[in-house]
Order: structure tokens, then sequence, then C-alpha cells
């Protein structure tokens, strides 16, 4: 957004259109799947941007009805995933060594603008900013980073205390930097996935650049409550041969940010044997442990919240607790009418954990990505609006090969049961 040369909002966002459709849409094949998922993508943003700089304000309610819209319509697109078997390679229109300038170019402008980001603009753009966390910019802005013609919020409190900006000046320097290697974390990982699992490098590359390119990555830059645990899912999906690992990450995603909790179960269905063991006790060991150090260590839980974690309140998740008065579909209204959707969260977490039994890496992607999206229904403050968490995830649904062959590994057998039963007797 350079008001000076007169990039706004609605102008970059059809710059980005532009610049997908490009490069990534199949125009010898215009009715494919992938040119449809494209175009889908960009269904969210009309809700998101009218979100932007005004999510506290009030008639938002067609906004978030409009992001629930999107969000089910991916939803449904996720669980449809499961019956395509056919996965056509698709080249993108840039080859691979123009997609790497593009990724390189784009990922040092995103993390220089997440650092140097004045806190202001940050929060005020970012719809899926905690209430708390605007606030706490807001006043940290004049005391620690006061940005040239910025001025102060009279309305706001000001911190003075030299301990006070001395601290608040490290939390939100740490967020940036979280924030910035987060970024880098999900590209390196959206490649990895598509050199070793996919076995198609030109597709982890494509989903890396077009990630850089999507306007929802650029509108909430700054926010490591959200990239950081996608890029520990990401990572777990690379490390998915490894289940103590993958199963780590996922519970710090889950202890990090409440709306990754579903994964822990559909992550469990996916192993067998000592597999799921391993799996099991890893994520629900590191899950328990956030839990209960932010529970009991205070300092911990607030510096962690400074860093971008969400708490339990904010999803809805404590008992007896009010609805926001804005911010949220859910403002307003009695927490009744929110529990039937918990309900049918609940119910689609227990399918897919079940079913299909044996998951293959794609199904375990797309069904990453439809647990992440049905969290949003429920969730209490800024639900909707959390675009980054499950963003990585539906690019690999796009643009992964057939993964019929990629399942979880194999329990490791003892050595008798190796012998072959003839050589026994």
């Amino acid at each position: 957004m350079v008001p000076d040369l007169g990039l706004g909002p609605e102008i970059w966002l059809l710059l980005t259109l532009l610049l997908s459709v490009s490069i990534f849409v199949s125009f010898r094949r215009p009715w494919s799947l992938r040119n449809l998922d494209l175009l889908l993508l960009f269904v969210l943003a009309p809700g998101l941007m009218a979100l932007v700089g005004n999510g506290d304000d009030g008639g938002t309610l067609v906004p978030f009805l409009w992001l629930f819209f999107g969000t089910g319509l991916w939803l449904l697109r996720c669980l449809v995933d499961l019956g395509l078997a056919r996965r056509p390679m698709l080249e993108p229109n840039l080859n691979a060594p123009g997609l790497t300038c593009l990724s390189v170019g784009m990922i040092v402008l995103l993390v220089a603008e997440t650092i140097s980001l004045p806190i202001r603009e940050g929060t005020a753009r970012n719809p899926a900013a905690s209430d708390d966390g605007k606030v706490d910019a807001h006043g940290a802005v004049g005391a620690v980073s006061q940005v040239p013609g910025d001025h102060h919020d009279a309305a706001l409190p000001v911190p003075t205390e030299p301990g006070v900006v001395r601290w608040r000046s490290t939390q939100i320097l740490l967020s940036r930097v979280l924030a910035g290697l987060a970024h880098i974390g999900v590209v390196l990982g959206l490649w990895m996935l598509g050199r070793t699992h996919f076995g198609q490098p030109i597709a982890g590359l494509s989903a890396a650049a077009l990630y850089l390119v999507m306007p929802y990555t650029r509108i909430e830059v700054v926010d490591s409550g959200q990239v950081f645990p996608a890029a520990l899912i990401v990572t777990a999906l690379v490390w998915y041969e490894m289940p103590a690992r993958a199963g780590a990450l996922i519970g710090l995603a889950a202890g990090w940010m409440p709306a990754s909790v579903g994964l822990i179960p559909l992550w469990l269905g996916f192993y067998r044997g000592k597999q799921a063991a391993w799996f099991a006790a890893s994520s629900l060991g590191v899950a328990v442990a956030c839990v209960v150090s932010g529970r009991n260590v205070p300092v911990l839980s607030r510096w962690a919240e400074a860093m971008g974690a969400r708490g339990l309140a904010q999803a809805g998740l404590v008992p007896g607790q009010e609805t926001p008065s804005s911010g949220s579909l859910w403002s307003g209204l009695d927490p009744a009418y929110r529990l039937p959707v918990l309900v049918a969260y609940l119910s689609l977490v227990i399918v897919v954990s079940i079913w299909p039994l044996r998951k293959n890496l794609g199904e375990l992607i797309a069904l990453s990505a439809a647990v992440l999206l049905a969290s949003q229904f429920w969730y209490l403050e800024k639900g909707g609006t959390m675009v980054l968490l499950y963003q990585p995830l539906l690019l690999l649904m796009m643009f992964r090969p057939n993964l019929a062959a990629k399942r979880a590994p194999r329990p490791e057998r003892s050595s008798d049961e190796s012998i072959s039963p003839l050589l026994r007797t």
C-alpha cells in the first residue's frame, strides 16, 4: 500500500490476481481443476479486505459472513479432493529459474517489510490481530518505534516507564523476527515437499512462489501467531516419516494456536502401531506442556502472547466466557448458538481421523487443511480471518501429484517376526 503512488489495497489485489493468473493458469486447459482452485483462492479477499483497518468498527457482519462462505467452499473442496485420483502435471508458465528468482526476491522483500513495518500500520491492516495486541502495539509504537510523521493516539495508553519500554521493544522485535523466520520456514518447507515427497521440485517451487504472491501473505505479514504454526505444520509434513519429530511439531502448533488442536487426532489416525504411539506421546506431551506452562507460569504466558500465541480464551474454549463485543461473527450472540458448531467440528475430526482407514500423504494434506478450515467457524475471536494458518496446505493440495504410494512408514518388525515360518520350524 503506497498512497503516494496510488497503489491502494484494491490495486494491489488486482495486481496479485493478474500475476497469479499469468504465471499459474493453464491456458491450454482452461477448465482444469488447478485453474478453478487458483480463482477460488481469491474468494476470501473481499471479506478480508473489508475488515482491513476497521475490523472493530460496526457493521462487520457482512465481511464475516463472506469469509465464512469462502471458508465453507474451501472446506468442501478439501473433502472433494479425497476422491480425485487423477493429478495431471500442469507446469507453470514461468520456468524453474524464473520462479526461483521471483521467490527469492519476494521473500527478501517480505522479511524486510516484516522487520521494518511500523507497529501501528502492521496491526491496523491485520484483521486477525487480537484486540489486546492492537492496544499494546499502539502504545508501544509511541514509546518504542514511532515512525516519522506518526502521532500518538490519545485514547490509548502509552508506556513511559523505561523498564516497560525496554521489555515491549524486545517483545515486538522478537515477534517480528519470529514472523520473518516463519515465512522463510514455510517457503523452504513447500520447496522441500515438492523436491523430496512429490518428486516434482517445480511443484514445491510453484507453491512457494504463489504463497509469496498471495495478498493474504502481505496483509497478515507480521502475524507470527498464524505463520509460526503454519511453518510447523509444513515442516511436520516434510518429516512425516519420523512420527516422534512430526508429533512434537504438531503438538507445538496446537499449543501455540488452539485452532490446530484437531490435527493431533487426525495425524494419530494416519500412523499405525508403535509409530502411532510415538506420535501420540510426542504431540500430546508437547501440547500439554504448553498448556500447563502457560497456566502456571504467568511470565511465560505473557511472553508467548506477546510473540503472537493465541490462548484458550481467545478461541472461546474457556467455560463461561462472554462473547466479544466486536471482531467476530459471534459478537453479541448467546454462546448456546455456538455449541452446535463445536459439536459438528468434533464430529468432523472424529470421522476424518478414522476414515479413510489407511491415509496417504495427499489425503493427510487435504484433511489437515479441512480441519483448520472447520476451526474457523467456532473460533470465538477473529474466526474466519486466519487465512495464513491453512493457506500453505491449500497450495500443497493444488500442486501435489498423486501420492497414493506415500503412506505412513510401517512399524519395524522384530528379528523373530522377519524370519520365515518355515525356517523357524
